[in-house]
């Protein structure tokens, strides 16, 4: 376990403790893995890169993080991992891949406390919209709101538009006060009612 001095996104974060695990397991391809408060709100952080989640140990490390938010009851922040796209893109690589991604999708599903995923300006809204079915809720950093392809208003459930990067923290606020007070089960059911959704509206527009 290593303390930082984490600067991300004009510190955004207060305080975070970068958490690599087990060396057998392998650090992984992250900016950050670890835990993190943002305005009195504390966090399970993962920010990704390019080049996360390409390999197995990527993807453990993931997992082991997981349960260690659902351990120690904290929600989830995923800063920049377009786990869908990823997940889709890799899954055939390899049989242990295959494995490690849907032990990592199941472990999502069935975490306690929410899961929340930030897209900054560096990721393009296509990509964005393919890691929505992984979260309770969706932030992209936005000042207009995307269109389809036939020139529509794109609107999902647990998608959520800011102008900059300074609105993350109330919105995420917003998405907490939410989920407060539903049980397991309802959070259960509410994740795979969106999953569901999304696969059928993605069919459609194919």
């Amino acid at each position: 376990m290593q303390t930082l001095n984490f600067d991300y996104k004009n510190k955004l974060f207060e305080k975070s403790i970068q958490l690599y695990g087990d060396r057998a397991g392998g650090q992984g391809n992250f900016d950050f893995a670890g835990l993190a408060e943002l305005e009195s709100m504390k966090f399970v952080l993962l920010i990704g890169n390019l080049h996360s989640l390409e390999q197995p140990t990527d993807w453990r490390r993931f997992i082991r993080l997981l349960k260690l938010a659902d351990r120690i009851h904290k929600p989830v922040l995923l800063w920049n991992l377009q786990l869908i796209q990823i997940a889709s893109r890799n899954n055939h690589i390899s049989l242990e891949l295959s494995n490690t991604i849907n032990n990592t999708r199941m472990q999502l599903l069935q975490l306690s406390k929410p899961v929340i995923s930030v897209f900054d300006e560096t990721i393009e809204f296509d990509n964005a919209v393919k890691g929505l079915s992984w979260s309770d809720g969706t932030i992209v950093i936005s000042s207009d709101e995307p269109e389809d392809r036939k020139g529509k208003r794109v609107k999902w459930n647990n998608l959520y538009y800011v102008d900059t990067t300074s609105a993350i923290p109330n919105k995420i606020s917003e998405i907490m006060q939410e989920h407060t007070g539903k049980t397991k089960k309802e959070i259960l059911e509410r994740r795979i009612e969106v999953l569901q959704n999304l696969s059928t509206n993605g069919s459609n527009d194919n």
